[in-house]
């Protein structure tokens, strides 16, 4: 979903007008406009906030806030020092650098374009 995508759907799933959400979001309404016209790209917390002041959120991972069930690990999943690999040196640092590099070299740049935003859902009252 591009930015203005999903400012079109913030609009129409709040029923709100562009001028309605620019007072709640803090957002001028001409910048509203240039998202929606594509001239300029909202950050990911501007739309975020243009999408909380209309009652959504995005929908990725700022979903409800859940604590993980952090178990401690178990000893026989931690490495012991006989397991630990001997220390490389300085040369063989050096190695794995220009290899690393080389293989940046050849992954193809990312061609600019539109940002991608997730969709929008409801946002949970409580």
């Amino acid at each position: 979903m591009t930015a203005a995508a999903a400012i079109e759907d913030i609009l129409e799933r709040s029923g709100l007008t562009k001028s309605e959400l620019s007072t709640r979001s803090g957002v001028s309404r001409s910048l509203i406009d240039d998202y929606l016209k594509g001239r300029r790209q909202p950050s990911v917390a501007q739309l975020e906030r243009l999408g909380e002041a209309a009652g959504l959120r995005l929908d990725i991972i700022w979903g409800p806030k859940v604590e993980p069930d952090i178990k401690p690990t178990p000893r026989w999943a931690i490495p012991s020092e006989e397991m630990k690999p001997p220390p490389l040196s300085e040369r063989d640092r050096a190695e794995v650098l220009v290899r690393v590099v080389e293989v940046a070299m050849c992954q193809r740049r990312r061609l600019r374009g539109e940002l991608e935003f997730p969709p929008f859902r409801k946002l949970l009252r409580q």
